[in-house]
């Protein structure tokens, strides 16, 4: 290779081979001559790619890149380079800022969500591919593992494909006057609240007491703001888990937020487009009683779940209140998962509320199963649906709601009638918090958790405080970055939500 034989190489062609071997070729402005200081300048320029590959190397590990912060942010200081549009504006954008956001936007992925796996970049079809981030094939919502565009994408293409006598595309249809945009005469639902756009996080109060026993600091505003921790946008509101906090010692930031107003017999719908989970995680979204000492008045978790565990609907109260197990299962089989025989009465550590569930799915199923999850609360019963983004219905999209037509996305059903079940009017919660007497305690049953740490052991904080013992705490603090826990948490901790409604 270059040179006459076993012969050593010229120097000409010596500066040649550094300067293929350092990837630099296309970008060297250096004139090759055949002179003594050729090969100076070849390991110039090796030097300079190396060092280069290594930043972006590094870069990349610490979470420096638009694929792991996701696009069309705002400004956060936190951040080691910038996504959002101002960055060229400013000279500090992420090194894959085009490639991520820009041309992966042109080429059809939606404007509007964190980046991550697509259908459009995946292609549809009919296997599970284990590799991809999400699923794009006919059994994903099944499994709850579709991409976000998974309806959009493949749904609507096979529909299509086996309709030939609908061939219009809505996208390009104009818009008339007509059923659609007017609401359905059967609906006796009407539009209360709602958290929506870029005023979001106005209809909440902020809390900032932890009565897990966390190793959450929670912000309110302005920290919050300034800090990333929550964010709003014309057409998505984000809650996240954010850095180390540089205040408490085994503390990381993020928020607790509460409805300012409470409701009792409403309607409530969620959509959102990712949920958070991940080792040391514990998001909550859930109802809880306005006032009185809990669980008096009731607490509904609609949305709860730890580590990379499942998340199963629960109702607890105080009192007396046991469902009808015969009720219970009028819609199908919904075991008690509680194992409490239908006892919602909780008192922990021995009675932990009744927990009946059709199914229940991985935190991180639940994380690529984007969607509507709706919560229909009256004097009779409780039930929850989940509804699949693709699988949408229009009254839900013309806020004029038939929960009665939902049934086939129920998962968990509480027959109050008959009952002595002790109610209140409920307020709505959204946290995220992390390990404390529930996600730090069974982290040593996870799997996928327990050896994220090491040279520790599970701590129950209601026994006993040794945080700095807490496989847990240690890997959520990772205050010397060897987990590489601010860039793990920065790809999986964050509600994405389109809005919240509540009708009555």
């Amino acid at each position: 290779l270059g040179g006459n034989g076993l012969t050593r190489p010229d120097p000409m062609m010596r500066f040649l081979l550094l300067v293929i071997a350092a990837g630099a070729v296309e970008e060297t402005n250096l004139e090759v001559t055949d002179d003594e200081n050729s090969c100076d300048k070849g390991l110039l320029l090796l030097q300079r790619q190396s060092r280069k590959l290594s930043e972006e190397k590094e870069a990349e590990e610490w979470g420096g890149s638009c694929q792991s912060y996701g696009c069309r942010h705002g400004y956060h200081s936190w951040m080691k380079c910038q996504c959002n549009s101002e960055c060229e504006k400013y000279g500090n954008c992420c090194g894959d800022f085009q490639a991520k956001c820009v041309k992966g936007s042109q080429g059809g992925q939606d404007q509007e969500s964190p980046q991550g796996g697509s259908c459009v970049s995946y292609g549809c079809g009919t296997s599970y591919i284990a590799s991809n981030l999400c699923q794009c094939n006919d059994e994903c919502s099944k499994y709850g593992n579709c991409c976000s565009d998974f309806g959009s994408t493949c749904y609507s293409k096979g529909q299509d494909e086996t309709d030939e006598t609908d061939e219009t595309d809505e996208s390009q249809a104009p818009a008339t006057p007509g059923p659609a945009t007017t609401p359905l005469p059967h609906s006796k639902y009407r539009l209360v609240w709602r958290a929506e756009g870029e005023d979001f996080f106005s209809k909440f109060n902020f809390l900032w007491d932890d009565p897990n026993h966390g190793s959450a600091q929670y912000l309110i505003p302005p920290q919050a703001e300034q800090e990333g921790v929550v964010e709003a946008t014309r057409h998505w509101a984000i809650l996240r888990a954010g850095r180390r906090s540089p205040q408490y010692k085994y503390k990381r930031m993020t928020a607790r937020i509460e409805t300012k107003a409470s409701w009792k017999n409403f309607l409530s719908i969620f959509k959102f487009s990712h949920v958070p989970y991940g080792c040391g995680v514990w998001p909550a979204l859930f109802t809880l009683a306005d006032h009185g000492q809990w669980p008096n008045g009731g607490e509904l978790d609609m949305l709860e779940y730890v580590n990379m565990d499942v998340s199963k609907a629960s109702f607890h109260t105080g009192g007396s209140c046991t469902l009808d197990s015969s009720k219970v299962n009028e819609y199908g089989n919904m075991p008690d998962r509680n194992e409490m025989n239908y006892d919602c009465v909780t008192n922990y550590p021995d009675r932990l509320g009744c927990a009946p569930n059709k199914w229940m799915k991985s935190a991180q199923n639940w994380a690529n199963s984007p969607g509507v999850l709706a919560t229909q609360w009256t004097e009779d019963f409780i039930k929850l649906f989940y509804i699949p983004e693709y699988e949408i219905p229009q009254d839900i999209k013309d806020e004029a709601p038939a929960p009665e037509d939902w049934d086939r996305w129920l998962f968990s059903y509480y027959p109050l009638s008959g009952t002595s079940c002790q109610i209140a009017a409920q307020k709505l919660m959204m946290q995220i918090n992390f390990c404390g007497d529930w996600a730090g305690k069974v982290w040593s049953l996870d799997g996928n958790c327990k050896y994220k740490a090491q040279n520790c052991r599970a701590v129950d904080p209601l026994r006993e405080y040794a945080p700095q013992e807490d496989c847990c705490t240690k890997f959520i603090w990772d205050p010397d970055n060897r987990y590489g826990t601010d860039q793990y948490l920065q790809q999986r901790a964050y509600f994405n939500i389109s809005y919240i409604k509540i009708f009555q």
